[in-house]
């Protein structure tokens, strides 16, 4: 008997990206039945329009901010022995659910599903060649023991453990729970069949903008393991990491130049990122929700 699933989607002024999702969502091959799908809307003062929903979806809301508060909302009303992460502006494969629920019945605890980039046209803008070599490397993150909320699988007792996420954090909520998960002895692993597909980023003022939003939740998570020295800090934030500086050598579809190009973004935006959170923790900068 299929174990029963509930799906949750957190979503904020993305209309059009949710149809999207919802489209790929109601023509999953896991019996239709045995699953389940919570939309949360993050802004209930932006209404949504006329969805003709499948019969096992609802969408509720949630008034406080942040992706977190919704996805525990969602948790509030979810029945499933499986729950299953993602995002608005994600597209899951036909066989997510199922592909899942098999990986999780054969044994894992959690899931780190792959995400795979589309994008605008066949032609990249520079910032969607750096998002094709360093976007979502999930298979990189279940070896560090933590994965990303746009493909995480679970089971539901996990929650009942390890608690409900951290809904203060605007930003690094998945890493804070997958934290307290390995502290607990829950640990993840990589599915590469478990698939959704994710936008890329197309420009420096989108990649800027999540470089904010990640950098006020890297500040507000609450760990030992991350209150190094001052001097760590700007060693690790501001000098490039061997494998970053070797990724874009593993990829043969992507020219010499579309490689140190990448690179340099990769460098301007560590930059970015640190300088942002040094000016986060001195008061310079407040946490937004951007």
């Amino acid at each position: 008997m299929n174990k029963f699933v509930s799906v949750i989607v957190p979503t904020y002024h993305n209309w059009d990206g949710l149809k999207l999702c919802i489209d790929a969502l109601a023509t999953q091959s896991y019996p239709f039945d045995a699953f389940e799908v919570i939309i949360v809307n993050n802004d209930p003062d932006d209404h949504e329009p006329n969805f003709n929903l499948p019969e096992n979806f609802r969408l509720v809301s949630q008034s406080k901010p942040g992706s977190y508060a919704a996805r525990n909302a969602a948790l509030a009303l979810a029945t499933g022995e499986i729950i299953a992460f993602t995002d608005s502006d994600c597209i899951p494969d036909t066989d997510w659910i199922k592909n899942a629920a098999v990986r999780l019945e054969a044994g894992a605890e959690r899931i780190a599903g792959r995400i795979d980039l589309f994008f605008k046209s066949e032609k990249l803008t520079l910032i969607e060649t750096y998002e094709k070599i360093y976007a979502f490397d999930q298979a990189s993150y279940a070896k560090s023991g933590w994965a990303v909320t746009a493909n995480m699988i679970t089971w539901r007792k996990n929650f009942d453990v390890v608690g409900w996420f951290n809904d203060s954090l605007m930003s690094g909520g998945d890493i804070e729970w997958s934290w307290r998960a390995n502290d607990l002895g829950i640990s993840v692993e990589y599915a590469h069949e478990v698939v959704v597909k994710h936008p890329a980023r197309d420009s420096l003022a989108a990649m800027l903008q999540k470089c904010r939003r990640v950098a006020g939740g890297t500040v507000n998570i609450d760990r030992k393991e991350t209150r190094h020295s001052l001097l760590m800090f700007l060693l690790r934030g501001y000098l490039p990491s061997v494998s970053s500086l070797l990724k874009p050598w593993k990829k043969s579809d992507i020219t010499l130049i579309e490689k140190f190009i990448a690179i340099g973004i990769y460098y301007y935006i560590k930059i970015y990122s640190t300088t942002y959170m040094i000016g986060l923790k001195f008061g310079i900068y407040k946490i937004e929700r951007v």
